[in-house]
């Protein structure tokens, strides 16, 4: 007789750690919610001809206008060589420029076009309505406490850098 191998799910359930701990790990359960908007949003951003990286760019020059590669690879969560090549896209397609810095001749700063700020507009509705969607159910006051949780945690994932 030829005992079969028991099955991955047989194996990882009568583990000690249960798949249930998962949903307790914040890390995880961030990343997974992450991955759920990221991708329906970036279908959303098709028809427009972005990416999610081109329209974290894109938002970002839109609130904060004339932003260094520095300041804008905080705010679009890119680290600054491939956020080079997401501005060489973006200017191909006209969206944004570079622009010497009136104070300091060596800085370059980034702004959008106005094809760019008027793209960037046409997709805040959509970015919104998305935003709408995954906070349905929460209170003003829980989507306050959110926000300043999720800033709390971004500060504190900085010591995450000091890690060895």
């Amino acid at each position: 007789m030829n005992p079969r191998k028991p099955s991955i799910l047989a194996t990882i359930m009568n583990t000690s750690k249960r798949p249930e701990e998962l949903e307790k790990a914040v890390p995880f359960l961030m990343a997974r919610a992450t991955s759920r908007m990221g991708n329906a949003f970036s279908k959303a951003l098709k028809p427009f001809g972005l990416n999610l990286s081109e329209w974290r760019v894109c938002a970002s020059l839109l609130y904060v206008p004339g932003q260094t590669l520095s300041e804008l690879s905080v705010h679009a969560s890119s680290d600054i060589s491939a956020l080079s090549r997401i501005i060489d896209r973006l200017e191909d397609q006209g969206l944004v420029r570079r622009e010497r810095s009136e104070t300091d001749g060596r800085s370059i700063r980034i702004v959008l076009t106005e094809k760019g700020e008027e793209l960037a507009l046409r997709i805040v509705p959509v970015a919104k309505r998305h935003e709408s969607v995954v906070l349905s159910g929460f209170t003003t006051s829980d989507i306050k406490v959110l926000r300043s949780m999720l800033l709390r945690l971004y500060e504190n994932a900085g010591a995450l850098d000091d890690l060895v």
